[in-house]
């Protein structure tokens, strides 16, 4: 009996010093878990993009007036989480990357020319405001939508002051035809790094080379050509100067002007039917700026004088849509639909 009582007395100290002495084991565990968590977070911060600076495409940009405006950087403290976004073709590469949050679009109470594939998406609803036009924004539908961020170009860039006074955060993302690709390449970079969709831009942007190759492919094998924009039974003409809408044609694209000596603008000029005619362009580029059906545009384009060219003779008058080629540019699906339309029209 006496040993029995000596057994479980000692069974009991032996529990009680194995209950210490795992109670003297966890206490480091602990330290141990309290540390990594704190170095974990430590690691977190100092992987964090933000508080991030946020630089305009462009430092300063003059208005039709001859006013100067200069674009300020911004600081954002954290992701956007409501975006507005007046550029269409903006909105193609945000949508393109998968960023959600837009919260606002120059709608035009539903007429504006948004790119087809965005228009249902993007229509003015509960979620997405309508901010006006392209050129005539509404401030208090602006303001009411309540931006973390918004996106201007150059149609918006007389009210950059008035729109900085609804959020600080206002950024330029317009740029001129100078390296047109590259300055496309720049938008998607500057959304991919705000919005982290670093991964998916390199996709896109990969996406787009291989049809701008494909187009400068195609365009060294014809002699020249012509960009003429074609409104209310009106045409114009683009060669490849600095200050062309269309320079990019030539210049990025790899078609040959077929002449030099369109008067500089961005608009085009008064070039008449008679002086496509005295060109004779190989291959004639009609850009829609009404955005209309094609067989209206044919009826007007392909009259006695233009089917005297050689680009009528041999089937190469190509007609783009003026909604990706006039109102949605540099976005980096709608450029490709763009490059697209040309690897179609001219096999």
């Amino acid at each position: 009996m006496k040993n029995w009582k000596f057994l479980t007395a000692a069974s009991a100290l032996v529990l009680m010093l194995a209950a210490c002495g795992s109670e003297e084991a966890e206490t480091p565990k602990t330290d141990d878990t309290n540390q990594a968590t704190e170095t974990e977070k430590e690691e977190v911060a100092e992987e964090s993009a933000f508080p991030m600076t946020v630089s305009s495409l462009s430092t300063n940009r003059e208005t039709e007036e001859g006013a100067s405006i200069t674009f300020e950087d911004i600081t954002l403290e954290e992701e956007p989480e409501r975006i507005i976004s007046f550029d269409y073709g903006f909105l193609d590469t945000l949508d393109a990357l998968g960023v959600e949050g837009i919260v606002g679009v120059a709608a035009n109470g539903g007429k504006g020319n948004i790119p087809e594939h965005l228009k249902e998406k993007y229509a003015p609803s509960d979620e997405i405001t309508d901010v006006g036009t392209l050129k005539e924004i509404n401030f208090e539908a602006v303001a009411a939508a309540d931006p973390d961020i918004i996106f201007i170009s150059g149609r918006q860039a007389p009210y950059y002051e008035e729109l900085k006074e609804i959020t600080p955060n206002v950024v330029f993302i317009g740029s001129d035809n100078t390296n047109y690709i590259d300055a496309v390449y720049e938008t998607v970079d500057l959304a991919a790094e705000i919005f982290d969709k670093a991964d998916k831009a390199e996709e896109l942007k990969a996406a787009l080379q291989e049809k701008v190759d494909a187009v400068k492919e195609k365009a060294a094998g014809y002699e020249n050509a012509l960009v003429a924009m074609y409104n209310d039974k009106k045409i114009s003409g683009f060669d490849n100067g600095a200050d062309s809408r269309f320079a990019y044609v030539y210049n990025d694209f790899g078609f040959k002007p077929s002449t030099t000596d369109i008067k500089a603008s961005s608009h085009g000029s008064d070039f008449s039917y008679e002086s496509v005619l005295s060109v004779d362009p190989e291959v004639l580029l009609i850009v829609d700026r009404t955005v209309s059906d094609e067989a209206t545009i044919k009826a007007d384009i392909e009259n006695d004088i233009i089917k005297q060219t050689r680009a009528y003779k041999e089937g190469k008058i190509v007609y783009l849509d003026g909604t990706n080629w006039y109102f949605s540019s540099n976005g980096v699906t709608t450029e490709a639909a763009k490059l697209q339309e040309i690897l179609d029209e001219l096999k």
